[in-house]
């Protein structure tokens, strides 16, 4: 069973709006045992309309259309859709009064233009718009089944959930249930991960993939079995020999930040923990405090961008910053322990680095980090050289910063 997703509108092609439809439609249709095969994004142009919905008939068994019904002159999915299908586009009583209750509702004048938000292709059914005007349709046709949505993303997701997924349930029995699962990892290259699981990612069934992102590798397991227990039981395994093979890397799961998953540690294991920053400027402390209870584990976070400020508020001698750089293992050593110290707490870190693009050299080049951690064990300090631009050298190292703490707190 295979759809394409059909995305209108000339401000997704600008980039002005991001689509995040087509997102939303394809994970409901994955649930569902649905597999989205391609995704067409098409201007307000009812031609080029028209060729989308052709090329997508001949591919697919199920078109979902967002967007383009609305009471405009450039809302042009209906005609296109009528044209393609042959049908007359006929002025749909009940959607009529749909569409004016709304107005009605809000105690404002009803438009005629708003007449043209009623017209449906001859023998289709209505699907109805529970948080806005315009109302959707669907219908079969030559053994495809085609719907067409509203673009504006609240109103496509009620009507979808209402309305158009019982229906698309109903008309293809549940054939097949798909799950999936996101591994979340830190610390490996995008290569490193394939070659560890490369025996993994040959399979057929379950199909496992790699995405690099900014900060990590993600591994998407989806299970396409006749069942949801089965499917289920196939991830787990999966999961399980993933993790077997990647271990400590696995940091979290379908979404799950890493300043979640720390919280959560130092939470059990009743730590606390206070952060010194130098080129993240308070990055790592403010994705600490995004999570609801941090203050529970999380003490404080000072930024000591210059080099007076390690000394002043860290106590890091002025002759070590001297000898040795603030951008050294020494200097982030003395201020994770510095940080500990005065906030009294279990746990210090500190980050010192080149975020760039200037300030590198060639000793010391652009990219270049230390990221330490003082414990009741003792002080420990890493180097690291992340590559792009200085926002992403600042996110990596925020997040190898976490993951620090966190495998320090599952050893």
């Amino acid at each position: 069973m295979r759809a394409e997703i059909i995305a209108t509108g000339s401000e997704l092609l600008s980039g002005g709006v991001v689509d995040t439809n087509s997102v939303f439609l394809a994970e409901e249709l994955l649930e569902i045992g649905i597999e989205t095969s391609f995704k067409t994004i098409v201007g307000d142009d009812e031609k080029d309309m028209e060729d989308a919905v052709r090329t997508a008939r001949e591919r697919v068994d199920i078109i979902l259309v967002t967007g383009g019904i609305g009471p405009t002159e450039d809302d042009i999915t209906r005609k296109a859709l009528a044209r393609v299908l042959k049908k007359r586009l006929v002025l749909s009583d009940d959607a009529l009064k749909a569409v004016k209750a709304v107005f009605k509702a809000k105690g404002k004048e009803y438009p005629g233009a708003n007449d043209r938000q009623a017209l449906i292709p001859a023998g289709a059914r209505l699907l109805r718009n529970p948080v806005g005007v315009a109302p959707g349709f669907m219908l079969v046709e030559d053994g495809k089944f085609v719907a067409v949505l509203p673009g504006v993303p609240a109103e496509m997701q009620a009507m979808f959930r209402e309305s158009l997924r019982p229906a698309i349930e109903e008309h293809f029995g549940g054939k097949a249930v798909i799950r999936r699962k996101v591994l979340h990892t830190c610390g490996l290259s995008e290569s490193k991960v394939n070659e560890l699981i490369q025996d993994i990612l040959k399979q057929k069934r379950p199909a496992v993939g790699l995405t690099a992102g900014e900060t990590g590798v993600d591994i998407r397991i989806v299970a396409h079995e006749g069942s949801g227990a089965r499917s289920r039981s196939t991830i787990e395994r999966t999961e399980a020999d993933i993790r077997k093979k990647l271990g400590d890397s696995v940091y979290g799961v379908d979404g799950q930040e890493m300043e979640e998953v720390v919280g959560a540690l130092l939470t059990q294991r009743k730590r606390t923990l206070a952060v010194a920053e130098s080129c993240t400027g308070g990055l790592i402390s403010g994705r600490f405090t995004n999570i609801a209870g941090s203050s529970a584990y999380f003490e404080r976070g000072v930024v000591v961008y210059s080099n007076a400020a390690k000394t002043e508020l860290l106590g890091v001698p002025a002759d070590l910053i001297e000898r040795h750089g603030a951008v050294s293992r020494e200097v982030a050593k003395v201020m994770a322990r510095g940080i500990r110290e005065q906030s009294k707490t279990d746990l210090g870190l500190s980050v010192t680095g080149i975020a760039g693009p200037s300030g590198g050299s060639p000793e010391k080049p652009v990219g270049l980090v230390y990221i330490a951690l003082a414990s009741p064990d003792g002080v420990k300090a890493d180097e690291h050289r992340f590559l792009g631009t200085r926002g992403q050298v600042r996110q990596r190292t925020a997040q190898m910063a976490m993951d620090m703490v966190r495998r320090y707190l599952i050893a």
